[in-house]
Order: structure tokens, then C-alpha cells, then sequence
């Protein structure tokens, strides 16, 4: 199941934050749609934000800062509840790394928080 990853619109925006809203860690931290919306479509050069497609599909979201540190940072990774366990997140990922060897980066960095065991399972995994 291969994705297609293309830049991200104020109507995937408003699709993606209406289903983070409802998402661990966002859900946790009590970020609403309305607030995530704005993240998604803030106008910032280094933000990379993409969303991926199945079949016509949303299926989640990325983004990734770069240039930071000494490598690009993954803010943000959502696979949409219903899309899980499909190999789309493994699919980003794949994706974020090739785009970050290209630029020449030899690190790549993601934090999790503590209490989102699915997400740390996840990139243990990876």
C-alpha cells in the first residue's frame, strides 16, 4: 500500500485538526481543532507539512522542521485511528528520512511524550 505525500491545504488543515483534536497526544494536552488548525497552516519557511493519501484518501499528516540542530525534527506524525496498523506511519517515516539524506542530514530527531505508550511502542518499533 503505497501513499502519495502531498503539501498540505487549509482543507486537509481543517480535516486533520478536527481528528487530532480527539488523538492522543493532543487529546492529553487538551489541544482543540481550532488551535491545531492554526499550527497546520502557520506560515513558517522551515516547517515541512505534508499530508499522505491512500486511494483518494487523507490518511494522516507530517511535519517536520528542517533545518534544526543537526537534522531535521518531526513534529508531528498522525495516522488517522481508522488507517492504523497499515503501514502508513512506517511509510512516513521512510519518507521524512529519504527527504533528510537528500539535504545531506545525518540525524533525524522525534520526541514522544512519556504517557503516549502507542506512539513510544511505535518508534521503538521503528
Amino acid at each position: 500500500m503505497s501513499l502519495d505525500f502531498t503539501d498540505l491545504s487549509s482543507f486537509h488543515a481543517a480535516e486533520i485538526g478536527q481528528a487530532l483534536e480527539s488523538m492522543d497526544p493532543w487529546k492529553h494536552l487538551n489541544f482543540d481543532a481550532d488551535s491545531l488548525i492554526r499550527y497546520l497552516l502557520k506560515p513558517d519557511a522551515a516547517l515541512i507539512r505534508t499530508v499522505m493519501i491512500h486511494n483518494g484518501r487523507l490518511v494522516g499528516a507530517l511535519a517536520v522542521r528542517s533545518p534544526w540542530l543537526r537534522g531535521p525534527y518531526l513534529e508531528l506524525l498522525a495516522v488517522l485511528p481508522h488507517e492504523q496498523g497499515r503501514s502508513f506511519g512506517k511509510q512516513a517515516l521512510d519518507w521524512a528520512f529519504a527527504n533528510a539524506k537528500t539535504s545531506g542530514a545525518t540525524n533525524f530527531w522525534a520526541c514522544v511524550s512519556a504517557f503516549n505508550a502507542k506512539a513510544r511502542g511505535f518508534y521503538a518499533h521503528m
